[in-house]
């Protein structure tokens, strides 16, 4: 039997595993920038459920 297969060299796995590195700091950074817009928008929310009450608290004692 021969071996017709491709071998594969250590700069083909370094090659991949760079490349699988990139891809996973890709998906980290777009992860964490979906959190990062989640909490703000939760925030906002909160800021604004926050002034609607004190406008609410003031407009019925004044």
């Amino acid at each position: 039997m021969t071996d017709t297969a491709d071998t594969i060299t250590v700069d083909d796995l370094r090659r991949k595993a760079l490349h699988i590195r990139d891809l996973a700091e890709a998906e980290v950074r777009h992860a964490t920038a979906d959190r990062r817009a989640q909490i703000i928008a939760i925030g906002a929310v909160a800021v604004l459920a926050a002034v609607s009450l004190a406008y609410f608290l003031g407009a019925r004692r004044g």
